[in-house]
């Protein structure tokens, strides 16, 4: 159900960047519980079916597209720059999205950053240790559209919310030297709940599902504690806060 939470944070933060989602009950639920129904988009880019990407890429290799500013400015990179079609600013966007959420499977497939449970897919799948080699770890579900290759689309953002301050993934943010202005604006402001609470209370199944108010309230408690100590590393380690809607 984190699917639906995401949908509503990325268009308060001005994202814009993942596919409609919203709360249904079916016939077809166990129990007829409700679940996330996702507006999918015949536009999305063909992705390979072990990463789930239209981009591949490993850690290392997006490491270093980091470093060339890919695109920026509309400078056309050198084919020894090693980038993709993805603009620079999309990685900036991804990053702070998912340190938000804590989404892991796009970034940190390996679970590298923080200390997994065993129910993880990463632990699950066995490829915990392969953190010794974390340059050839493959990014996963890095998609585009066919038409529009320089922007991303956040597909598969399985959130956690049970995540502790002391085991947040601040792998997530690294190489990131540039954050979107009108996401931190939000961040900054003293609206996001107030925000947050409007889009929600649209989707009722959602609201209702998660206890109503009070439940609703405990999952952006966390999402706001997690912008305090993003802002605080956006200070910390001097991020550039720049308009990206290039």
């Amino acid at each position: 159900m984190s699917e639906v939470f995401a949908f509503h944070l990325d268009r308060i933060l001005g994202l814009n960047r993942t596919l409609p989602s919203a709360s249904r009950k079916s016939e077809f639920t166990p129990d007829g519980r409700p679940c996330p129904v996702i507006l999918w988009d015949s536009s999305l880019a063909p992705a390979s079916n072990d990463t789930h990407s239209s981009v591949q890429l490993t850690w290392g290799a997006y490491q270093h597209s980091l470093r060339q500013k890919c695109w920026l400015h509309g400078r056309v990179p050198k084919p020894e720059w090693g980038c993709t079609d993805v603009h620079h600013h999309e990685w900036s966007k991804m990053a702070l999205f998912d340190f938000l959420l804590q989404i892991y499977n796009r970034l940190d497939t390996h679970c590298c950053g923080f200390r997994p449970r065993k129910e993880d897919t990463c632990v699950r799948n066995g490829l915990r240790p392969n953190c010794d080699d974390q340059n050839s770890a493959r990014l996963a579900h890095i998609i585009q559209r066919k038409h529009d290759p320089r922007h991303l689309v956040f597909i598969d953002n399985k959130g956690f919310f049970d995540r502790s301050e002391d085991n947040l993934n601040f792998k997530l943010l690294e190489g990131i030297t540039e954050f979107p202005e009108s996401a931190v604006s939000v961040l900054k402001s003293q609206h996001l709940r107030q925000k947050l609470l409007q889009s929600l209370f649209l989707d009722k199944v959602y609201w209702e599902s998660q206890g109503g108010r009070q439940g609703i309230e405990k999952l952006i408690d966390v999402i706001e504690q997690r912008a305090r100590i993003l802002l605080t590393y956006i200070n910390a380690h001097g991020v550039k806060v720049l308009p990206m809607n290039e």
